[in-house]
Order: C-alpha cells, then structure tokens, then sequence
C-alpha cells in the first residue's frame, strides 16, 4: 500500500537587500552570496574551505531524491548529471532503464525525463551540494565539482508515496549514484522503502536521509528512512549557525548519526534565483556533498569506509551528543582522516580542482564497409580507472584507463556518433565526450 510522504519544511525568500550588494559581498567578486552562507563563508562551521584543498568533489554524482532540479538555474551549470548510456532526442531507452531519453534524471511518477522542479525545495538542496563556484553567480556548494543526478519523487505540493521513493532509490543506484540525499520523511516505514536501502547498500551505496523536522525523539517515535536500523542510512540532524541543534530538529541517539548546517542556509531556488531555507532537508545535502568531496579525494575508498570517516570525526559538543549519535559535520577533519600523510600542501593542491577533458579524434568521413579508428586524449583523467565506448548509441568497448583507441567496421550510411566515457573504480561518470563522422557510399 502507498503511503503518503510528508516534508516539513521552513522557508524565508532572500531579500533583495541580502542579495543586492554589501561591503563583504562585494569583496567575494568570484561567488557573490558565499558570505551569507555561514556553513561554508566560516572555516570552523564545517571545515570545507580547509577540505576544498584538497578536492571539490569533481567526478562523483550525487543522486537528489527530491522535487526536481531546475535544470537550466545558472549557478547549476555543469552540474547536472548526464546519463551515459543514453542518447539524446534520439526517442529509444538506449539504457534499459524503461525511461525513454532519461539524459539527465527520472520522475518516477510518470516514468518519464521530465525532471523539472515544480515547487522548489530539489533546486535548493541540489545547490548546497553542488553549485558551481567562482562562476561570478551566486554562491557555492559544499561540493561544487561534483554532479547532481536528478530524480522526481515529489510532486509540486512535496507530496509522493514510498514506491516513488523506492524506485528513485533504485533507479539512481542502477545509473551508478552511490551517494543518494534524500530529504524526506514519513512516519510509516514500508517493505518497498527497506528493500530499497537494502539494495543500495548491497551495491556500495550510502542513503543520506534528513532526521526530520518535528523536534521529536525519532528512537521513540521514528521518522523514515532515518529510522531505519540499516548500515546504508546516513542519518543527519540540523544545527544552527551558532553550533546548536536546530529547534523543530528531530534527535534520537540511536537513530541520528550527526548535525549538518540546518538553520538559514542560502541556496540555489527556482526562477534561476536564491532562498534561504531552514530544516534538516538542508542538513542532509552537507553531508551528501561532503561524502562526495571524500571520494573524489579517495575515489578507491569504499562508502562504508568514507562514512565511517565523517561519523568518527564529528565535532562533539556535550549538547548534541545528549541528543543525537554523534556531533556536527567537519569534513576538513574526515578529510584529514582518509588522506593521512597523502594531504597535499598548497602549492601541489591546485590540480585537485582542474576539470577533466577528454578530446576525441576520428575521420570526418569515412566509405561504408570500412574500419573507422577512434582515437582519444585524456588531461585531468587521472582518476579514470576504465573507458566505455559506444557506437550509435551501442557499446562497442570497454578499455582499461591505458588504451585510447578503437577500431570498428562500420556499414550504416548518413551521420554515426562516437561516444566515449571514463569510470573511475567507485563506476562514477569522471569525464566523456561524443564525435560524429559521416559515412558515405561505396564506390
């Protein structure tokens, strides 16, 4: 049976006078908003200033389980996710996802692409994980090198069910996410939700999932899926600029593993404009963003492993630990975990930003019933454990990171399309690139 998915959520639009110029505002030219938001403006509130020296989460894909995303919201250029193994506009499920053209994300109400964001809590919270920064718009995400996969569970009135939820779990695993944010919470836990997380965690997958806002004891009176006693879950409580726990924070020493910035977060919002929200919704995507600065960091370090980093190195303040199960978010510390004696200094740490680009080289035309080679260079791949390399929309090869070449015959008249993409070892999308070549007629 469907149960109705209910989100708490408080919200307060920026004023034109915060989003107009100040002094402080002004003098953060590359990101104009970054000093209203506290959790990333100030170094001790999360540590991400210290983290970003070392990675900006660049590679790894962080499925949104939420409303939407406003695809085309400046600030989230370059951080959408496209799906790989699907061709766009071309009108066929080149993936067997049973979507058709599922380019960047699913609604898994129609079971359609349409993506779009229809109220605007998906758009907030795919800012704070990934807004790009020094863009010259907006603000930034915690992690703003990383990809944000798009997948509707909510409808305008944030409203689903627990099989839209458990097939966005599903699906965004199935597409490779293995960080998923789902800000949402219901008191009824169901079969489909378990088995979900289930799944997820059996492929590797760390659920990041929003406590919930009604200021309750969630051990004595649960909220789903933070609730649920599974490995998977990643349970995330907010707290305020001031280091304390939110006030409508649900808490629970068993079921909450640590505060994320919860109060007053500036984020992306729809209308290609900003909000600032409050409610552990915002808390979640902290922490999914800061798993995804660690992988990029330690792509061959497992989820279990990257989240055990962040539970392990929580700020403890007696206040919070009384009430959850660990204490607030400090990614710079988790990082310092995981790198150890790999920490790079400042004056080695600027490559860990540089995008990946990849350039593929093949014949412009080529007869019918000839070999066509596909040639390809790779700059700031390193992370690319494997390329896949598909012809028309079909997968022709899968390399090891050191080959850059294939040859096919190939007999199809009229336009043909290359297409290649780089996994790295966690089989997160790093970079990937298309060529399209002519075939003509024999003589």
């Amino acid at each position: 049976m469907d149960k109705r998915l209910s989100i708490f959520w408080r919200s307060l639009l920026v004023s034109a006078a915060v989003a107009s110029a100040t002094p402080a505002m002004a003098a953060a030219a590359d990101d104009p908003l970054l000093p209203n938001q506290w959790a990333l403006a100030d170094p001790a509130a999360t540590g991400a200033q210290e983290a970003w020296t070392q990675s900006n989460g660049s590679g790894v894909v962080v499925a949104v389980l939420d409303t939407g995303v406003q695809l085309n919201h400046p600030d989230l250029a370059g951080a959408i996710w496209t799906n790989p193994g699907e061709i766009a506009g071309n009108g066929r499920d080149d993936d067997n996802s049973g979507i058709v053209d599922d380019v960047h994300g699913a609604n898994m109400f129609d079971r359609s692409n349409n993506v779009n964001d229809d109220h605007g809590h998906g758009t907030h919270v795919a800012g704070i994980v990934a807004a790009r920064q020094g863009n010259g718009v907006g603000g930034s995400g915690i992690a703003p090198g990383a990809q944000v996969m798009p997948v509707k569970v909510l409808d305008s009135s944030m409203g689903g069910n627990t099989d839209t939820l458990s097939l966005g779990i599903r699906y965004a695993v199935d597409r490779g996410a293995k960080i998923i944010n789902v800000s949402i919470n219901t008191d009824s836990p169901t079969e489909s939700v378990k088995s979900a997380v289930r799944y997820a965690g059996e492929r590797g997958a760390i659920v990041v999932a929003s406590a919930g806002n009604n200021g309750r004891d969630i051990d004595v009176t649960p909220s789903y899926p933070a609730s649920l006693a599974d490995p998977a879950v990643l349970a995330v409580g907010a707290q305020t600029a001031e280091g304390g726990l939110w006030q409508l924070s649900n808490t629970g020493t068993l079921s909450v593993d640590l505060a994320a910035p919860g109060a007053r977060i500036a984020s992306t919002a729809m209308g290609s404009a900003y909000q600032s929200r409050s409610g552990t919704s915002a808390a979640a995507p902290f922490v999914a963003g800061s798993l995804a600065l660690l992988s990029a960091a330690r792509p061959d370090l497992s989820m279990a492993a990257l989240r055990q980093a962040i539970t392990e190195t929580t700020q403890q303040t007696s206040l919070l630990t009384s009430l959850l199960g660990g204490g607030r978010l400090d990614v710079a510390a988790a990082m310092h975990r995981i790198l150890g004696a790999q920490w790079r200094s400042a004056g080695s740490a600027s490559t860990a930003t540089a995008a990946p680009k990849l350039r593929l080289i093949t014949k412009t035309k080529v007869r019918a019933g000839r070999r066509v080679t596909l040639r390809w260079k790779a700059t700031n791949a390193e992370r690319v454990t494997r390329w896949r390399v598909s012809l028309n929309g079909r997968v022709v090869a899968t390399v090891k990171a050191g080959s850059a070449g294939v040859s096919r015959r190939v007999s199809r008249r009229g336009r043909n399309v290359w297409r290649v993409v780089g996994f790295d070892a966690g089989s997160s999308n790093v970079v990937a690139a298309k060529k399209t070549f002519r075939v003509t007629k024999r003589k």
